[in-house]
């Protein structure tokens, strides 16, 4: 039984360091974090606009971690997938943030 608890812990942290790597050899989902809080702080961002924006950051993250531990690699492709889906993200989060709907 200590060896399953020891097991699943070990498995617990080392997928937290690598979300934690994957996020910071990606800055521009650092810049995307500092523009959701900053539109949450501001009152732009609704709260149900905000949870759509974290779920949607998931997912990015999700995919990208899926291409690279899927063969060891992200390749041309998928490296462009993953681009075009940062840009439209970001878009998302301008719109979001320009709506006109504001939390009160």
């Amino acid at each position: 039984m200590k060896t399953l608890v020891s097991v699943i812990a070990i498995a617990l942290c080392s997928f937290a360091t690598i979300s934690a790597s994957a996020q910071k050899n990606n800055p521009s989902l650092q810049d995307e974090n500092r523009r959701i809080h900053q539109g949450v702080t501001s009152g732009e961002l609704t709260a149900a606009e905000t949870k759509k924006l974290q779920f949607e950051k998931s997912q990015l993250k999700a995919e990208a971690y899926n291409y690279k531990h899927n063969d060891g690699h992200i390749g041309k492709w998928e490296r462009a997938d993953l681009r075009r889906d940062n840009r439209q993200f970001s878009r998302n989060i301008y719109c979001q943030k320009h709506d006109r709907q504001r939390r009160f």
